[in-house]
């Protein structure tokens, strides 16, 4: 995720360092690190922003590993799920992965 997220890397320190470092889960990770960031970056309507974080989710799913989909789909989509209801131009911002991830919570 810091790879392609280097603005998370001090909030991803600070989130790790208290815990178990790199060996911290990664529900923990990305529920406490990712889905805020998408999360401001959703209310703050960041467009760029939010077209490199939804196509790096939908790599994600694509890889169709079965711990980083559920990962993805219920510490990051289940969470902003919400937001899709009050901005409907978001879903159209969504690879086609991601949107069938994300249908069972809207």
């Amino acid at each position: 995720m810091v790879e392609s997220f280097p603005n998370l890397n001090e909030e991803y320190v600070e989130e790790t360092s208290w815990q178990e470092g790199d060996d911290t889960g990664s529900h923990t990770v990305y529920g406490d690190v990712f889905t805020p960031y998408l999360t401001g970056c959703i209310e703050e309507n960041k467009q760029i922003e939010l077209v490199q974080a939804f196509e790096y989710v939908e790599k994600i799913l694509e890889l169709e590993d079965e711990y980083a989909v559920d990962v993805v789909t219920f510490s990051v989509l289940e969470s902003i799920a919400y937001l899709f209801k009050e901005k409907r131009g978001l879903y159209n911002l969504l690879g086609v992965k991601t949107k069938e991830s994300i249908k069972e919570f809207l």
